[in-house]
């Protein structure tokens, strides 16, 4: 059924997506490609790190604002002691959990991350197969300052805001429960290593299935997590089933093995069992990590113990994860038994708000807000500020545009006229056209323009639509695919890539017209050898509605989408068709200014 779907899909968006089986899902089978080199996989690393921060929606990352903690009195045992914590992540947005400390030992201690997965009691589930209050106190009695923290949307934050949720409109800008988690995570760790009896240097991360995937996600993209402890999570063939789990747009080109591999060289410490889908990590996951650590003459730096349970975080896997930490942390090779423990009332391990926090739409509204203000204050004045926004912004919206390995090949849908003489190389012109009449009659008054002058005419027809598209019946599409308006941008790379390497082309202009023209300018900005261009941005979208239903590609108003792309092109010739909003001429005007180059953007109302 899967198949027959898709099929009419890709038909119906003119076979961007060229057979059925070709698309990607979550329970796919991944396999991690091999390096040849540390140098290699460090290329391959870097682009991941970033891959990952901008499905999240933090890239660039905003700043940290205070986090205004707020701690109860200790509860203190013998060997132990608990408090209750507040943080504020985001203005009225908070992070609830509780700090476990040693009881007669001497500071500054190692301290360990622990984000719990989707129990049902969240940080304050204590069952047989897992107890996150369980690994804090015994971990504490072992000399480790433990901080435990709530999944969005659990225990006292269950009630204000939503685990689930996904939207079209978040999408747009990198909203979602994935980006607030590892926004979360940041700040914990934030809060963790400022406090004076932790060892900044000795920090770890641990977690089970949704806290797992936590855990090397936050691993691969803050290196001050030094070593980690992922349980029950990473596989081959299953990439995690939460909206948590599965940003917009973030194994398009990436898997969960590339992103466990980005703790190398740091010690990892991978627990699998027969009862989930880590079932064959001693066989295919272990092996494949290991040859990345091998890269770094480092492969006694990751681990797999592999035990015979259902899904969990049980004792014995606390036990092979308690004795990994301290052999790297506390110089004590030897096996850790845990010591029973014994429990407060779970009410008393939670915090009392001090505020009331905002909903998922206040606080989606103010998320966007705080974007556009970024954007406003990344506004060039000058050549440096140009090339910063460019490394930002301008990394931002290649991760969103991309396709990973999609056939994005223009076909038989790419023309070429030529003037009688062909004798040398001639400039070239390519046009991209909608599917509308009114844009083929411009196409073919423009390329009758251009033969005159002795210019090769290469056509490229587009037919939309470029919004929110129909798809199979798959979890979490867009985590995996690209969008058919995404596929047209590459689609455009690609013919203009395939023009250039024509021994008869001598340089290349480029025309985008009707709702082709948007598309145009998103693929000029990664084109840096077109000579110059033109665009018809009257029916470029405006507001997040518009985007939805003409241009649909997620993260992309979080990357600045046209005005990024024009500060990508700047200061080669640029002529921007028909009206355009005035803010929007505005940003583009003063892009052009901070290049120096104001003569090179012209406004026009027709080509």
């Amino acid at each position: 059924m899967k198949r027959i779907l898709f099929a009419a899909f890709a038909l119906l968006f003119g076979g961007c997506l060229v057979q059925a089986q070709e698309y990607r899902h979550l329970d796919q089978v991944q396999e991690l490609p091999s390096f040849g080199s540390v140098e290699e996989w460090l290329g391959r690393a870097s682009y991941l790190r970033t891959h990952i921060l901008a499905s999240a929606g933090l890239l660039p990352l905003s700043e940290r604002s205070p986090l205004n903690a707020q701690v109860t009195q200790a509860v203190t045992k013998a060997d132990y002691q608990i408090q209750n914590l507040v943080l504020e992540t985001l203005p009225d947005f908070y992070l609830v959990g509780n700090i476990y400390r040693p009881v007669g030992k001497r500071g500054p201690f190692p301290a360990v991350l622990s984000p719990h997965g989707h129990w049902k009691a969240g940080r304050l589930e204590n069952t047989h197969e897992a107890s996150i209050p369980g690994r804090g106190i015994s971990l504490a009695r072992q000399g480790y300052v433990v901080l435990t923290y709530s999944m969005v949307g659990y225990n006292e934050m269950e009630k204000f805001i939503p685990h689930r949720f996904d939207q079209p409109a978040y999408q747009l800008w990198g909203f979602s429960p994935m980006g607030l988690q590892l926004w979360n995570s940041m700040r914990a760790l934030d809060y963790l290593t400022s406090l004076p009896d932790v060892d900044p240097g000795r920090i770890a991360m641990t977690g089970a299935s949704g806290g797992g995937t936590q855990t090397f996600l936050l691993t691969a993209v803050d290196s001050r997590i030094r070593a980690s402890a992922p349980v029950n999570m990473i596989s081959a063939h299953f990439q995690g089933g939460c909206v948590c789990e599965n940003g917009p747009l973030l194994r398009i080109n990436c898997n969960n093995l590339e992103i466990g591999a980005l703790a190398a060289p740091r010690p990892l410490m991978m627990i699998s069992t027969s009862g989930d889908w880590t079932k064959n990590t001693p066989k295919i996951e272990f092996p494949a990590l290991r040859g990345i650590y091998d890269l770094f003459g480092a492969k006694d730096r990751v681990d797999n113990v592999h035990l015979d349970y259902p899904h969990n975080y049980n004792k014995d896997s606390r036990q092979a994860v308690y004795s990994w930490l301290n052999r790297w942390f506390m110089g004590d090779p030897a096996r850790v038994s845990e010591q029973p423990f014994e429990l407060e009332d779970p009410k008393a391990l939670e915090s009392r708000l001090p505020g009331v926090p905002v909903g998922i739409e206040t606080l989606f509204s103010e998320f966007v807000k705080r974007c556009e203000r970024e954007m406003e204050r990344a506004a060039p004045e000058n050549w440096g500020d140009l090339f910063a926004l460019r490394e930002s912004y301008g990394q931002a919206l290649r991760h969103a545009l991309s396709v990973g390995k999609a056939n994005t090949g223009p076909g038989d849908r790419l023309s070429l006229t030529s003037p009688p003489d062909r004798d040398e190389a001639r400039p070239a012109v390519l046009i991209v056209s909608d599917g509308t009449s009114a844009a083929r009659e411009q196409c073919e008054r423009l390329k009758a323009s251009c033969l005159d002058r002795g210019s090769l005419v290469f056509v490229l027809h587009q037919d939309g639509p470029y919004g929110v598209a129909p798809k199979p019946n798959v979890n979490h599409w867009n985590t995996y695919n690209p969008t058919p308006a995404a596929l047209r941008v590459a689609e455009i790379r690609a013919a203009l890539r395939s023009i250039e390497s024509r021994p008869e082309v001598l340089s290349t202009d480029l025309v985008g017209l009707g709702a082709s023209g948007s598309l145009v300018l998103l693929a000029r900005a990664f084109e840096p050898s077109v000579r110059s261009t033109s665009v018809d941005l009257s029916q470029s979208p405006t507001t997040d509605t518009a985007f939805v239903q003409a241009l649909f590609v997620p993260l992309l108003r979080k990357a600045g989408d046209f005005r990024t792309a024009v500060a990508m092109i700047a200061p080669s010739p640029l002529v921007i068709q028909g009206s355009v909003d005035p803010a929007l001429a505005g940003w583009f005007r003063a892009v052009y200014k901070a290049a120096g180059a104001q003569d090179m953007l012209r406004f026009a109302s027709g080509h």
